[in-house]
């Protein structure tokens, strides 16, 4: 994981999130820290909407 780019963690990161029920998003979440998840609300979550839209091209 060290060698992969920040930006491709994020759209794993939406992956999981995405698989995961409530509960286990939750705890996710919950889990990074305050930085992080504000990246994760700002930049993460947006760029992931667009890459999963193309690739399921909707």
């Amino acid at each position: 994981m060290a060698n992969t780019p920040k930006l491709t963690l994020l759209t794993l990161f939406g992956l999981v999130l995405e698989d995961a029920n409530p509960a286990e998003r939750a705890t996710l979440l919950s889990a990074l820290p305050a930085p992080v998840c504000d990246i994760w609300h700002v930049i993460g979550r947006p760029r992931y909407a667009r890459h999963i839209s193309r690739v399921r091209a909707v």
